[in-house]
């Protein structure tokens, strides 16, 4: 039964989560990952303690295993999501075991027999595997933390189980130790794990509180986890974004999570709409919290109580609490203040009960009824399977994902979450070319309180390519000043003096190239993987005359991409005026084979390679235009004057 079990629940995961690996980085992965240098260079303690704060800080064993990804994998997003995946399958199975051998400890001995306790585990695991309220887990990158923290948590209930059963109990204690240290170098989440380990032996394997006594070196042995997290926080940077630095007051953010948790709770019964940013703002008037609040108090006195009457159900209910408890008390986090991954493993609390109420009452009851509770929970697992796959579609890319928070937005609210999400799909429309829709998302978001400088920058740029370019460089300079170590700020600023210097048609010597080339120059510093800052740096120093490095600076960008065909054209004159005509040649190669179809390309170069007197190169050319384009006149003009007999200049 059990290995038919695992393989049920890693086939029903695989359908849920198919494709998963083809997802981007998005969100917060850029910070985490894509900006994070010591990560990408291989460096872990770089990684997690450098002075910046960025979503892995602090965070040593989950920097380790996303750096072991690019080892095994190369760089790029899909390493890092196809072992995400790998982990919540893994995860999957572990508490498919888990859940087996604790429906049968002494804690709830008699109350489910062995059989059903396999049933009961399979139908939980299986619900929990493809329910779409993992998606914020699964399918994004950063997230390997909370992979990380519930896997380590899982092995150590676990071992305590094994450890329960007889067989070398100090090995499996120590077992669980040891998982409570990784997972607390995974996640600050891990700070509640000593406390749900307690609760659950007790409530599994220990008759009373008295016979806990004989536990008391384990849990001390436990408790004593609290060293790594303590010293990773403390080597780590602080986090701005939390506590007493946010414009959310405590009482403020336990009023707003009353609503939360009661949120979290529907999405495990009727998971829509799901999303991965939310714009909900802090709840300011008591009115609106007092019948959530009024609910979450009255199940966590049911809780109490269900700790000494129902043990096991006690425990659910407290390990629901407790992992709660770090982001939905009076912590307050501003950033965000819903996130649907918070509920990855609290969401047991919901779906083991249902479970459990489910086969104890069809196990009298008549064979078409039980047949009947099958079918429903087969239909809920290909429902939520199919839920499931429409986030991983969501999760693909920054588009889709920005699409999808911004759709889902309230209309009109203003509040510090909707400004990343307006400015955010902004900046994906504005990618796709369509500037007007962009600017009134970046207006928007300008009316929330408290912009970042990513929303003003967005805004700024806006401004200035709709030809208001004294209130656009005003604005991105007084952000550099405020973000002086920001690469996008920087590249932003440098990119608009650039387009200013173009626009005005202003002389080499102009006080903006200096000022647009000092700025670019501390912007590829930062980010020196970045194409379009080198652009811009290298059209300000050919501006200037600083042919050489003009030059340098475009074979960064034509070494990088091929995206975009004006790098190449302006390398290449620089090339000539350098007298080194002989590289332009392999240049070209190399961008006309990535536009096998480009007409207008060739056509470009063949102006180049006439002026050139490359007439070899000419003829080459037009002759692939008129393959391309038959009917193209102006290829078959230039084809009939070319000259026949003209050297090629060298």
């Amino acid at each position: 039964m059990f290995p038919i079990a695992i393989a049920i629940v890693i086939a029903a995961g695989l359908c849920a989560w198919f494709g998963v690996w083809n997802g981007q980085f998005l969100f917060d992965d850029r910070p985490a990952i894509l900006e994070n240098k010591a990560l990408l260079a291989g460096n872990v303690w770089g990684a997690a303690f450098g002075p910046q704060h960025q979503p892995l800080a602090n965070r040593p064993l989950t920097c380790l295993s996303l750096i072991a990804d690019f080892a095994a994998f190369g760089a790029g997003p899909f390493g890092p999501h196809l072992v995400n995946l790998l982990l919540h399958l893994a995860i999957a199975v572990l508490l498919l075991s888990t859940i087996r051998r604790a429906a049968t400890a002494p804690g709830v001995r008699g109350a489910i027999d062995a059989r059903g306790a396999d049933r009961i585990a399979l139908a939980i695991a299986t619900l929990w595997v493809v329910h779409p309220l993992g998606a914020d887990v699964v399918a994004y990158a950063t997230q390997r933390s909370t992979l990380l923290v519930t896997g380590f948590l899982l092995v150590a209930i676990h071992a305590l189980l094994r450890a329960n059963d007889g067989s070398a109990p100090r090995r499996w204690h120590a077992v669980a130790i040891a998982a409570t240290a990784l997972g607390m170098a995974s996640k600050e989440d891990m700070v509640v794990a000593p406390f749900v380990l307690l609760l659950f032996d007790r409530a599994f394997l220990q008759p009373s509180w008295a016979a806990m006594r004989a536990r008391t070196a384990l849990h001390a042995g436990i408790a004593a986890t609290w060293i790594v997290l303590a010293t990773c926080v403390e080597l780590g940077a602080s986090n701005p974004t939390v506590g007493t630095n946010t414009s959310i007051t405590p009482w403020q953010w336990l009023m707003t999570q009353a609503q939360v948790i009661v949120h979290y709770l529907r999405l495990v019964v009727w998971p829509h709409p799901l999303r991965g940013a939310y714009d909900l703002g802090a709840e300011t008037d008591f009115g609106n919290a007092l019948l959530p609040g009024a609910f979450v108090v009255a199940l966590l006195a049911v809780t109490v109580r269900w700790v000494g009457t129902r043990p096991w159900l006690g425990w659910l209910g407290s390990m629901f609490f407790l992992m709660l408890a770090p982001t939905s008390t009076v912590l307050p986090i501003e950033t965000e203040i819903v996130a649907e991954r918070r509920m990855y493993l609290p969401m047991l609390f919901v779906v083991a009960p249902i479970v459990v109420v489910a086969y104890r009452s069809s196990r009298a009851a008549s064979p078409f009824v039980r047949t009947t509770w099958i079918a429903a929970w087969a239909a809920a697992v290909a429902v939520l399977g199919a839920l499931a796959q429409k986030r991983v579609a969501v999760y693909a890319d920054e588009p889709a994902f920005w699409a999808d928070a911004y759709a889902k937005c309230e209309p009109g609210r203003r509040t510090f979450l909707a400004a990343q999400i307006l400015s955010n799909h902004g900046a994906m429309l504005w990618q796709a070319g369509r500037y007007d829709e962009a600017h009134a998302l970046f207006s928007a978001a300008m009316e929330c309180p408290f912009p970042t400088a990513n929303e003003r920058m967005h805004f700024a740029v806006s401004l200035h390519y709709r030809g208001e370019e004294d209130e656009a460089l005003r604005m991105l300079r007084g952000l550099v000043i405020a973000a002086p170590n920001q690469a996008d700020v920087l590249g932003s600023l440098g990119t608009c003096l650039a387009a200013t210097h173009f626009k005005r048609g202003l002389p080499g010597n102009d006080p903006i190239v200096e000022e647009g080339i000092r700025v670019m120059r501390r912007a590829v510093a930062l980010d020196d993987d970045n194409a379009a800052f080198w652009n811009s740096l290298a059209y300000l120093l050919r501006a200037r005359g600083a042919r050489v490095e003009a030059e340098a600076a475009y074979r960064r960008v034509t070494d990088m991409s091929t995206d975009r065909v004006e790098p190449f054209i302006y390398r290449a004159e620089l090339l000539e005026q350098l007298g080194r005509s002989s590289e332009i040649g392999p240049l070209f190669t190399r961008l006309l084979a990535a536009r096998p179809r480009d007409a207008d390309l060739r056509l470009h170069i063949a102006d180049i390679d006439w002026k050139r007197r490359d007439f070899a190169s000419v003829e080459r050319l037009l002759n692939e235009v008129l393959a391309i384009d038959p009917g193209n006149a102006r290829a078959a003009a230039a084809l009939r004057n070319l000259p026949r007999s003209a050297p090629k200049r060298d």
